[in-house]
Formats: structure tokens, sequence, C-alpha cells
């Protein structure tokens, strides 16, 4: 994977945060931070919709019903 490099100014305080929970590497520690904000972020997104679709187009509470009772019916 191609990689680019990303210069950020941080604060004094993250910086020292950062020296204390990552000293060997930064960047590493950096791009973990990001791809977990990613993972957040995307998982946010379908949440939002899938809760938009159900205001859009609610489900009929019989289905549903339906849904739970096959659901609770499974193994014990």
């Amino acid at each position: 994977m191609a990689k680019t490099s990303l210069q950020v100014r941080i604060p004094d305080e993250i910086e020292s945060a950062l020296l204390e929970l990552a000293p060997d590497s930064r960047s590493a520690f950096v791009r973990e931070a990001i791809e977990e904000k990613i993972r957040r972020e995307k998982a946010k997104r379908l949440e939002q919709a899938w809760i938009q679709a159900l205001k859009d187009s609610p489900e009929d509470v019989r289905e549903a019903k339906r849904w739970v009772r096959a659901d609770a019916w499974g193994p014990r």
C-alpha cells in the first residue's frame, strides 16, 4: 500500500502524552488512532443511514414481531 506523509501540529500537552504512551513509534500510534477514528466514523454514518431508512420506511410491527419470535426460537 502506498503511503503519504502527513505533517500535523499538536499542542505540547498532546505531544507529552504521545511521548509517554508511544516512546518508540509515534507514527504507528498516530496511524492506529486515525484508523480507529475512521472505523468509528464509518460505523456512525452507517448507523445514521439505517436510522434514516427506518424513519423513511418504518418496519411493519407484525413483521418485526415475527423476526423476534424466530430469533428467540434458536438453539438453547
